[in-house]
């Protein structure tokens, strides 16, 4: 029995669990929203928070102690700079957590976890992409009949 213990295991041991919480704080703050399972949107906020507090207050041990979890310094400037004085108000509670449907393999809970307030900051990442880069090079091919209107419209400028 585990009385008494917190925190959750995923199944991995502590080194992976480790890594697996860098990366997902890392791909947080890059994106501002991302999918997982539940229990990990769970825990990663126990883990995100607190970073984002220290942030908040600045200085140089604190931005050494969230240098040890964001170890990517473009991610590290984007979370003191951008993210925290988002949060200067606020105590707490900078993250939402969206449920969504299960995992199409083993119908897994899955959620988004989210920054609340994010589209101030990630607005630029959201916007539809109209065509890909393939429609955009090849351009659009000639039929028989557009051809031949071209040439009579050619044709008809000519005389005039």
């Amino acid at each position: 029995m585990r009385h008494l213990k917190s925190g959750k295991k995923f199944g991995r041991p502590k080194d992976h669990r480790k890594a697996l919480m860098k990366m997902l704080c890392a791909q947080l703050i890059k994106y501002g929203r991302i999918k997982t399972t539940v229990a990990k949107a769970k825990y990663l906020r126990t883990v995100i928070e607190p970073l984002i507090t220290k942030a908040k207050k600045g200085g140089l041990h604190n931005i050494r102690q969230i240098a040890r979890i964001v170890t990517d310094k473009s991610l590290l400037t984007k979370l003191c700079k951008e993210v925290a004085p988002l949060y200067a108000d606020r105590n707490g509670g900078y993250t939402r957590i969206l449920k969504l449907e299960g995992r199409a393999g083993d119908n897994a809970p899955m959620a988004y976890i989210e920054f609340i307030d994010r589209e101030k900051i990630y607005k630029k990442l959201e916007e539809p992409k109209d065509q890909s880069k393939k429609q955009e090079e090849k351009p659009e091919k000639e039929t028989k009949e557009k051809k031949e209107t071209k040439q009579k419209d050619s044709k008809k400028e000519k005389t005039k």
